[in-house]
């Protein structure tokens, strides 16, 4: 048997227009335009595949093309999520799957976008510390101590943001550097240029055998909502029925995707050795697999059924601590932005 900390070695935990019966009718008609060959989605999407992206990657590539009038999206990979919001609102991709915080500052700077889905819920990062240096949250504050997030402002940084305020923490004393990509964090921790960065478990885990480096903070259990990546187009390729037509089919593809995975165990541990990028995926066995599944669907709560926590009022919730963070100044209004109504038509179709 393996016990958890072994299985997190190798893997890493990782709808805005209503639709009336005439105009979805007219969505149906422009998706059967691309009905011979099948329609490509444009999906720009983070720089790898883990555990907790999983079932996303399959909606994309292997359900969506179930559907009628689609082949499989084509996803373009980006280290940085700000270029991904930045190629959806050039209009450079069809729908975006990137961070929220960066989409809502586009929006607040002027970008017309909507939030529409779930790529995943919640988080499966966690920070880990130099633990010769740091023994509590508090000590983040200090002179000399530095965090080293993805991007200042994107979620990697505003996860640290909610449980420091909790904490009484002075935002203003904590020195905050940006490094990108979870690998390349982790190699500046181990070479002391770093004291905390956020990682995935099962880097976690590595950094664990290679010195006093423990998990300070899981920010799954801090948050009611999180929401860690999300689907987002802009208003103006919304507009189009085919592309109405395509947001609900993407969704419904999530959707599909996420209750498959939830339930099926077997089922996600082949779909995670067929895609996820970490290395040697495919020679993953079940018992390797399970206890992560297990955390992502019980604590994690990585796929829920209905996507019911993408609500408007958690996402209101979120925004004094995206402030806090100065991830966004406040203006932005968060109702006009997240748009529930592809996903409530996506529902209603599958119900």
């Amino acid at each position: 048997m393996f016990t958890r900390r072994e299985a997190l070695k190798l893997l890493t935990l990782g709808a805005g227009v209503g639709f009336v019966d005439g105009r979805l009718q007219d969505a149906f008609e422009g998706a059967t335009a691309w009905a011979q060959t099948g329609r490509v989605l444009d999906i720009p999407i983070v720089g790898f595949t883990l555990g907790i992206h999983v079932p996303s990657i399959v909606a994309m590539k292997e359900i969506l093309p179930s559907l009628p009038g689609y082949a499989p999206a084509k996803t373009t990979r980006f280290a940085s999520q700000r270029v991904i919001t930045q190629t959806i609102v050039s209009g450079q991709g069809d729908v975006g799957a990137g961070d929220p915080i960066i989409t809502l500052r586009a929006a607040e700077a002027g970008a017309d976008v909507k939030i529409i889905g779930l790529v995943f819920n919640s988080t499966s990062l966690v920070f880990v510390v130099n633990g010769n240096k740091i023994k509590q949250l508090q000590d983040l504050q200090k002179p000399g101590i530095v965090v080293a997030v993805n991007s200042k402002g994107d979620f990697t940084h505003v996860l640290l943001v909610g449980p420091l305020l909790k904490r009484g923490v002075d935002l203003s004393k904590v020195t905050v550097v940006e490094i990108g990509g979870s690998g390349a964090r982790t190699r500046a921790l181990l070479a002391g240029r770093v004291d905390a960065v956020p990682v995935h478990f099962d880097q976690a885990y590595d950094l664990a055998k290679q010195g006093n480096y423990p998990v300070l903070l899981d920010p799954a259990k801090e948050y009611k909502a999180w929401f860690g990546e999300v689907y987002f187009a802009t208003a103006e390729w919304l507009k189009k029925p085919e592309n109405k037509r395509a947001a609900v089919d993407l969704l419904k593809a999530n959707l599909m995707a996420f209750r498959r995975a939830t339930k099926d165990f077997a089922w996600f541990a082949d779909q995670y050795r067929k895609h996820s990028t970490v290395q040697d995926a495919a020679k993953t066995p079940d018992e390797i697999i399970r206890p992560v599944w297990d955390v992502l669907c019980q604590q994690v709560n990585a796929w829920p059924g209905a996507m019911e926590t993408f609500a408007l009022e958690n996402f209101r919730e979120l925004i004094p601590v995206y402030r806090a963070a100065e991830a966004l100044e406040g203006t932005v209004n968060v109702d006009r932005v997240v748009d529930r109504t592809y996903l409530e038509q996506a529902l209603k179709e599958l119900s």
